[in-house]
């Protein structure tokens, strides 16, 4: 029944599959962590940047929901980028990392706060509004950044 439902969920995911241009610049390795997951320190000369809360995205290029994932970061990143941190780990690269973050299952994704404490953890896909509106309920109410759509 379980394959049944998968494949049934993963047609309809097909359809609406879309790679944002994100996915051209390749993210550095991350920490696995969540507490380290907050963003590095810059070099001295740099000034220091503003810290955000992040949303980390465990998942890879391939497969249905991780591909609606990561046109949700590019959504999420087009209308708050001075708001959230978004970060993608993706599973092929560093497959270690399910099992040192305890998932079981891709997409996962990470609610962390901008000190790197985790917040919130979930399995599968999120929509964009999904995620501003899980935000808001921990705390971190997010606008829009001028011009950008929700």
């Amino acid at each position: 029944m379980k394959n049944h439902q998968l494949w049934i969920g993963l047609a309809i995911v097909g359809v609406v599959v879309g790679v944002p241009l994100w996915l051209k610049a390749q993210n550095p390795p991350l920490p696995v962590e969540p507490a380290k997951l907050a963003a590095t320190a810059p070099p001295a000369a740099a000034p220091l940047p503003k810290k955000l809360p992040k949303f980390v995205d465990i998942g890879t290029t391939s497969c249905a929901p991780c591909k609606v994932m990561m046109a949700v970061l590019g959504e999420l990143e087009a209308q708050y980028p001075d708001r959230l941190a978004i970060e993608f780990i993706n599973t092929h690269q560093r497959p270690e990392v399910m099992q040192e973050l305890g998932l079981r299952a891709i997409p996962s994704q990470l609610f962390l706060a901008p000190d790197g404490k985790e917040l919130f953890r979930h399995t599968g896909v999120m929509r964009a509004a999904e995620v501003v509106a899980k935000w808001r309920e921990l705390g971190y109410p997010l606008d829009l950044v001028d011009g950008a759509r929700p």
